[in-house]
């Protein structure tokens, strides 16, 4: 979202260290491409289900 870590602990009402930001990212970074899928994935069926419910 274009935080910084340090901006993403500063978060109100947020209960994240700076640590476990930077293990989220290093987590994110070393398992990008199966999670940016999962996460495409995601919203094509959100979406799918918003269509289907909107008629």
């Amino acid at each position: 979202m274009g935080q910084t870590p340090e901006e993403v602990v500063q978060t109100p009402g947020g209960h994240l260290s700076l640590a476990q930001v930077h293990a989220a990212l290093a987590y994110y970074y070393a398992n990008q491409a199966e999670i940016d899928a999962d996460l495409a994935n995601e919203e094509r069926e959100s979406k799918a289900l918003e269509r289907q419910h909107s008629r």
